[in-house]
């Protein structure tokens, strides 16, 4: 039904992470702390999304898996 990312993908996503939270540090830290929260949510989501299945949907099934 949801379709894996290949790690081509993967990786492109993990990279664009990391250099966007390079390039956004010095403004993080300026920013009110709502603002702050939004955009590291925003990085976790790109850093963790691993297929098109929500984020919140495949930690749901892996919490029922680990029981």
């Amino acid at each position: 039904m949801y379709t894996q990312f290949s790690v081509a993908n993967i990786i492109s996503r993990r990279v664009y992470t990391v250099l966007l939270g390079l390039v956004c540090l010095p403004v993080l830290l300026l920013m009110p702390v709502n603002k702050r929260t939004r955009l590291t949510s925003y990085m976790y989501r790109c850093w963790s999304q691993t297929s098109t299945k929500p984020l919140w949907l495949s930690r749901l099934d892996h919490g029922t898996q680990r029981r």
